[in-house]
């Protein structure tokens, strides 16, 4: 994989908008045109110096790719990209709006918001730059492919699909505080609260029955990756996720075929996060193996994710 380095992004970059301590950044792919916003923040020592922020655990990647994802979905944009940031970077101090970072802070977060989105882009070795993934739909998983593909454009699918996240967290019968910072994540603030949603009672076969023919096997695949991503995927979710097949028609071979797709873009996001700095060390290379079990993804179907990522980075 090329070495990122700002000089190498540059090009990708359309808008740097800088808050205090906070940084996000519009990338613009030139091939497609797609953009993709991402955000990070800007991180000292005590000395004054910049420093990097600290690798985040696999599990909390998986959740800012999911939440990236979800936000889509909901059109919830920029707003959205810096509420995630707050959620999943170090929270600046209370002087964090008179704080102006140095050109070159700007550029250290500025690399950071890529690598935070890097799951997005794929390096076109032809031309020696950044892409975004879209661009060679080869190299991504059929989740992605669908979920890109759906669109969810009524007021009704989209509530619907807010209290099915919800009630999927809630599944276990608690709501502990790193899910309520995944809801915070995926929202930016946007749309009715977490607990306004935990009010509301369980959704009935009648609601989900209401939802777009359209929408429901995507509605289902995001349903099942927020239950895979906090690595557990227990009896309650599996029940609450079959009560949403039934109200939608679907069948167990569409629940099934949920799970698998589901996994494999759960295990990509994982390997994406351990191949961040171009290699995979004994411990990240354990807990994706540990992952992949967990989820059901046999060798030769985590084989053939590690090939794909690797593929999708450069990594030769």
């Amino acid at each position: 994989m090329p070495e990122i380095t700002y000089d190498a992004i540059a090009p990708l970059i359309e808008q740097q908008d800088v808050s205090g301590h906070s940084v996000t950044v519009t990338f613009r792919c030139p091939v497609s045109g797609r953009q993709i916003r991402s955000g990070a923040q800007v991180v000292e020592d005590q000395a004054g110096k910049v420093g990097k922020a600290v690798k985040q655990s696999l599990w909390r990647n998986l959740r800012w790719s999911l939440g990236r994802m979800v936000r889509s979905v909901f059109g919830y944009g920029v707003a959205g990209e810096i509420g995630s940031t707050v959620a999943y970077t170090a929270m600046s101090s209370a002087d964090a709006r008179e704080y102006e970072p140095s050109k070159e802070q700007v550029k250290q977060a500025t690399l950071e918001a890529f690598r935070n989105a890097q799951s997005q882009f794929a390096w076109d070795a032809s031309t020696n730059r950044w892409v975004a993934a879209s661009v060679f739909k080869e190299l991504q998983t059929e989740f992605a492919i669908t979920i890109q593909a759906t669109v969810f454009d009524k007021p009704w699918d989209r509530n619907i699909l807010a209290r099915m996240l919800t009630e999927v967290a809630a599944a276990d019968g608690t709501i502990e505080e790193q899910e309520r910072e995944f809801f915070h994540a995926f929202t930016g603030g946007n749309g009715p609260s977490l607990d306004e949603l935990l009010e509301k009672p369980a959704l009935t076969k009648a609601e989900l029955g209401e939802t777009s023919a359209e929408v429901r096997k995507a509605m289902l695949l995001l349903a099942m990756a927020v239950a895979m991503s906090d690595e557990e995927f227990a009896e309650s979710e599996r029940a609450k996720l079959a009560h949403f097949a039934a109200g939608f028609g679907l069948g167990q071979g569409d629940v099934d075929r949920a799970a698998l797709l589901a996994a494999d873009y759960v295990v990509d996001q994982a390997l994406e996060t351990a191949y961040a700095d171009g290699k995979v060390d004994a411990a990240e290379r354990h807990h994706v193996d540990q992952l992949s079990f967990r989820l059901g993804v046999d060798t030769d179907r985590l084989e053939r994710l590690d090939a794909r990522c690797r593929k999708r980075k450069g990594l030769l």
